[in-house]
């Protein structure tokens, strides 16, 4: 008699491999959608693609052979050359060529070879786009692949068979999904699923260790293709026009995530600087070419970067670690002085000293973090040497092509006119009066706020009237507007005070922020995007922070605003925090908290050994002396409870076959898999493996009646199992009569 069990035919494990191929090909195209590649278009497309193929899979398997051996010539000509074509730009290439094969090795015919093929893509995807990005994301996606992949894998070997093994093709005749679905339940093995998750946490806990144990070493920097490019987010470059800022201030997600010293730190309204527009032109601020050549920018590569300008007496040795989003901009916010920014490696960074802005040599497109140690909140910012030697010794122009910074942060490209309108405002601000930069901006702010209203909708009538009027669009809002948002009131404060005779610029970055308590760390948010402004103090031979729009506090710019911490709680702080734990751990851990952890563990593991050694020990003692102990009630008690708990454990043994028989009913699996028909087909086998075929005694056929006969109840048939167990233990192979 021949073992048999309940399983999946040839045709019904070839549409598994075929579900499987597809669901890993989607979770692929997934990871590819967060990169920025210029190639969302064919991801979104074949994304579509295979979800068809897998809703309709007979129509794909009715597209000729021969469609599959032409088209493999024509897609690698067309990689070739999507390649040449875009050299030396060679991500975008690889991840096209990346899909292009996953959509050929989803639809074309597959074997062993090809299903092998199809993991390693998919795989390769998910490596690759978790370097690039080092999201939060990658970790959930790559925690779906393992046990996909593994449930691939598991159908690709049974359908292996060796040399016996031929090309099968699908034919889908009588294909239906819930009907599969229903036939994959009906056949699970509890014991298959508890060997694959046992394997899975294994494969889990390997690379686990793997990562504590390995060698930290900087990707970008070991494989250079890997730096990939992005687009800062406008309003975050260096040419930005009147709105973009208040573009980004419509975005809710985070910018930046900050580990403070202690939510104390935060004793003032926190203006994160980042970079700094010097020239104006038409309704657009842009760094000028003299401020951004060699002369004032210092490339290093460099892990720490020494602070100058804050006293020993403020250094306290506090750390401040910043995470900021990819694709946000190149240009780091550091609000003030420090005594050390310090990257995680070795990083290449572009100081310009003069302005005090800082910059990578490229837009990242996965999150970046550095920490600065000791940062304070500057209201005011020293001029360098040339600075003030250019503002003291040189008088402002107003041609473009004539002014070098610093001189560009006295120009006005303006008409007569237009110029005439913003003296008639600085006239009745000023009223004839010596006024010091500060004493000025005191006036000319409150001059705005009084005139002006704040709005992410401005007059947009007001600023362009019609596609003929070459009025500057600022010089509209201050004749007619109402309404503005802050880069029109930074705009109008640069223009009159550069009228005025005092050198303004405009600086952008955030303003303010939100603390998340459930993980204590500080959130800045797109919607904090702000413009603000510089003014130069010559007495003070300083560059003074001014914020002219309303609502930011007081209008004298020495005053000091106190901050007005908000605090993120709920669902989003939950989930949001789960980035934070990501950062902290993963995409922050070096050297240093390689050898902590390992030790922590080394520890951990230690402490255990000897607690479990000693409970051991005080256990067995215990035992010993409640043995040696004379007889009392409690001894009596605590025996009375041992005894009952190893007669339940025996009941439970005698009663397994009934409750696993209840169980199988409550799941309804199929009667091929009642406990007492597989307890029977395991004795069976066993049997025939120690006497061979001809030995037939009665409890053979016995077992036989419970294994193909009716449905028989587990006392029943604890009887006909004892035999059966004596037939094992039994070297006899007399006739069964003697036992």
């Amino acid at each position: 008699m021949t073992y048999r069990s309940a399983k999946l035919t040839t045709e019904e494990l070839h549409e598994v491999k075929h579900l499987m191929g597809g669901l890993l090909t989607m979770l692929s195209f997934w990871s590819l959608l967060s990169l920025d590649v210029q190639s969302s278009w064919l991801i979104a497309a074949g994304l579509l693609a295979v979800s068809f193929s897998l809703i309709r899979p007979a129509w794909v398997s009715h597209i000729p052979p021969f469609t599959w051996r032409l088209t493999a010539p024509l897609l690698l000509v067309v990689i070739i050359a999507d390649f040449l074509l875009n050299i030396p730009e060679f991500i975008p290439s690889l991840v096209r060529m990346v899909v292009l094969l996953l959509l050929y090795r989803n639809f074309a015919p597959r074997y062993q070879r090809e299903d092998l093929q199809l993991i390693l893509l998919c795989l390769f995807c998910l490596i690759m786009s978790g370097v690039m990005t080092v999201s939060l994301l990658f970790a959930f996606q790559i925690l779906l692949f393992t046990p996909m992949a593994m449930a691939l894998l598991f159908v690709v070997c049974l359908l292996d068979r060796g040399e016996q093994t031929e090309k099968y093709e699908t034919s889908w005749t009588h294909f239906s999904w819930p009907r599969l679905l229903q036939r994959v339940w009906q056949v699970l093995d509890w014991r298959v699923l508890a060997l694959g998750s046992a394997m899975f946490g294994f494969v889990v806990l390997v690379s686990t260790l793997l990562f504590i144990l390995t060698p930290r070493f900087n990707l970008d920097q070991a494989i250079p293709f890997l730096q990939v490019e992005t687009q800062a987010m406008t309003g975050f470059s260096e040419e930005v026009a009147l709105g973009d800022v208040s573009a980004v201030q419509n975005d809710n997600a985070v910018a930046i995530r900050i580990d403070l010293p202690s939510v104390d730190a935060l004793d003032t309204q926190p203006y994160w600087r980042m970079l700094v527009l010097d020239r104006y032109l038409d309704g657009r601020f842009q760094m000028s070419g003299s401020l951004n050549s060699y002369k004032f920018r210092e490339p290093m590569t460099r892990r720490e970067l020494p602070g100058e300008g804050l006293p020993p007496r403020l250094r306290r040795g506090e750390e401040w670690t910043f995470y900021m989003e990819g694709g946000i901009s190149r240009y780091l916010p550091v609000p003030g002085d420090y005594a050390v920014l310090r990257f995680q490696l070795p990083q290449e960074i572009e100081l310009l000293r003069e302005p005090h802005v800082y910059c990578l040599d490229s837009v990242s497109q996965s999150v970046f973090s550095y920490q600065i140690e000791d940062m304070q909140f500057n209201t005011r910012f020293q001029t360098g040497r040339r600075e003030w030697q250019g503002l003291e010794d040189a008088r402002p122009s107003t041609r473009l092509d004539s002014a070098h910074y610093p001189l560009t942060t006295f120009e006005l490209a303006l008409r007569p006119e237009e110029r005439a309108s913003l003296s008639e405002i600085n006239g009745g601000v000023v009223q004839g009066r010596d006024l010091s930069a500060s004493e000025y901006s005191q006036e000319l702010t409150e001059f705005l706020r009084g005139n002006f209203e704040y709005s992410l909708r401005p007059d947009g009538q007001v600023l362009f009237p019609n596609a003929d009027d070459a009025t500057d669009p600022v010089i509209n809002w201050l004749r007619e507007g109402s309404r503005g948002h802050c880069e029109l009131f930074a705009s109008a404060f640069v223009l009159l005070a550069r009228d005025a005779g005092y050198p303004a610029r405009l600086v952008i970055g955030f303003v303010g922020g939100s603390w998340n308590s459930v993980e204590d760390y500080f959130v800045i948010r797109n919607r904090d995007a702000h413009a603000w402004v510089e003014i130069y103090d010559q007495a003070a031979k300083e560059w003074l922070r001014v914020d002219p729009t309303p609502g930011t506090g007081s209008s004298d710019p020495e005053a000091v605003n106190s901050g007005n911490m908000q605090f993120e709680t709920g669902w989003s702080a939950w989930i949001d925090s789960l980035r934070i734990q990501w950062y902290r751990r993963i995409v922050n851990f070096e050297q240093k908290d390689q050898v902590e952890m390992a030790m922590s563990l080394k520890d951990m593991f230690k402490a255990f050994a000897e607690e479990f050694s000693a409970r051991a020990k005080a256990a067995v003692a215990e035992f010993k002396a409640w043995i040696s102990q004379p007889f009392s009630v409690g001894n009596l008690m605590r025996g009375l409870v041992a005894a009952f708990f190893v007669l339940f454990l025996v009941l439970v043994w005698r009663a397994r076959y009934a409750f696993m028989g209840l169980i199988f009913r409550l799941l309804r699996r199929p009667k091929a898999l009642d406990p007492v028909r597989r307890q029977a087909s395991r004795y069976l086998k066993r049997l025939e493996e120690k006497h061979g075929e001809d030995f037939k005694p009665d409890v053979l056929i016995e077992l036989q009646e419970l294994r193909f006969g009716p449905e028989v109840g587990p006392d029943q048939a604890k009887a006909v199992f004892a035999r059966a167990k004596k037939a094992l233990r039994s070297g006899d192979r007399a006739s069964p009569d003697r036992w």
